[in-house]
């Protein structure tokens, strides 16, 4: 099945909050809680909301994990430390690091912005779930998670799984007990309307396919996206997880075979940049342009081909 909406209780344990373009998953076990996506800016007050229709305390929520330093995962996390006082922030060293700079969070501020525009046009979200100004350029990051570690929510135990290809800080969480894997944007950006993917391997995409491959080898039962959806039932994660690799390996091929063919890698890059924005249109062409161009620098290198710069 696949699930979008928020909000919506997918288990017993497991919450979709914010909304569907941004979701925000909340799992509790145990009076303990733990958020997990730090979404954009909105999202702070969309989650404060939805909070009271399912009865969790504040109080409960002890943890905010971060799944990678992007600043449509990243923009909530000030509001949330606000609505949970005492709560710790997690995310990798490197998100960490991007997280603490100045520069960067400035030009996040920016996109955050344009992304809360966007929204309120396709009444998403109201005048009222505007996000606050953030005080400082600065989200500061109190646990650096790595490959290997272990987030505790009550009796549940998630595995921490460093899941490069999409950024170099992308980590996922699986709980192998309830068989729930919330995965970063490694499997690209699924839209459900059209059960097709736009690949986002933004910073390397051999690292990209062996994220993608190793997480479908996880047997989960829950798969939630960082966009759009929840998958749930064997079933259906397995397709899920067969279309992410087939879409990104022909989207790869699709670059690479264009290339050798003789097209010039800045029309590539901007007939793809149109294609995805005419899809999605949360930000300017131009954004998706500069994001195909990483995409097509990352097929080419992948397959030894050199490009003038």
């Amino acid at each position: 099945m696949i699930i979008t909406n928020p909000p919506v209780a997918i288990t017993d344990n497991l919450l979709l909050l914010g909304t569907t373009d941004y979701p925000i998953y909340l799992v509790y076990e145990g009076g303990d809680a733990a958020v997990v996506e730090g979404g954009v800016g909105a999202c702070g007050p969309v989650l404060e909301q939805q909070l009271a229709k399912f009865g969790v305390g504040r109080e409960m929520v002890k943890q905010i994990v971060v799944t990678h330093g992007h600043p449509d995962h990243v923009m909530a996390v000030p509001a949330f430390r606000r609505m949970f006082p005492g709560a710790h922030v997690l995310a990798s060293q490197i998100a960490a690091a991007t997280m603490a700079n100045e520069k960067a969070i400035g030009f996040f501020t920016k996109i955050d912005g344009a992304l809360t525009t966007w929204l309120l046009d396709k009444g998403a979200i109201t005048e009222s779930q505007k996000p606050q100004a953030l005080a400082e350029l600065k989200i500061a990051v109190d646990r650096i998670l790595k490959e290997g570690d272990t987030v505790a929510v009550g009796g549940l135990k998630f595995n921490v799984i460093a899941t490069p290809g999409h950024s170099d800080c992308s980590l996922s969480l699986f709980e192998p007990t309830q068989e729930i894997a919330i995965v970063a944007d490694v499997t690209g950006f699924y839209m459900p309307a059209t059960k097709t993917w736009w690949p986002m391997y933004f910073s390397d995409y051999g690292a990209c396919m062996n994220s993608i491959r190793r997480l479908a080898t996880l047997d989960a039962e829950v798969v939630c996206l960082s966009h759009n959806a929840v998958i749930t039932g064997a079933d259906e994660v397995k397709k899920y997880f067969e279309g992410a690799i087939a879409s990104t390996e022909a989207y790869h091929k699709r670059i690479v075979d264009a290339v050798k063919g003789g097209k010039d890698p800045r029309a590539l890059a901007g007939e793809l940049g149109v294609e995805i924005h005419a899809q999605t249109g949360s930000l300017p062409v131009d954004f998706f342009q500069k994001n195909c161009s990483l995409l097509i620098k990352n097929s080419l290198k992948h397959e030894g081909i050199a490009v003038e710069k």
